[in-house]
């Protein structure tokens, strides 16, 4: 299970990452800084456009799964080093 959700971890930090470069030189809805970049606002109007729910979420998928993926690997190092397992004591 561990072995699952560290690899799913992974796939999702190379992911997050791809979309992220994807969004910078393709789509240019991200500045190279990380901002959003909203682009003119819609003619006739002054509505600026916001980020939305998938933008956001590949922030934190950006952000977050590193640390989780550290975390866990971190975790698993720390287990063998000391001969605990993750199934001791469960049947």
């Amino acid at each position: 299970m561990v072995r699952i959700a560290t690899w799913l971890g992974a796939a999702v930090w190379a992911g997050s990452w791809r979309v992220m470069y994807l969004e910078i030189t393709r789509w240019h809805d991200v500045k190279p800084t990380l901002a959003f970049n909203p682009g003119p606002p819609i003619p006739g109007t002054n509505i600026r456009a916001r980020p939305g729910v998938p933008l956001r979420l590949l922030y934190v998928a950006c952000a977050a799964a590193p640390v989780v993926v550290t975390g866990i690997v971190r975790d698993l190092r720390e287990r063998r080093r000391t001969g605990h397992s993750f199934r001791s004591g469960r049947r």
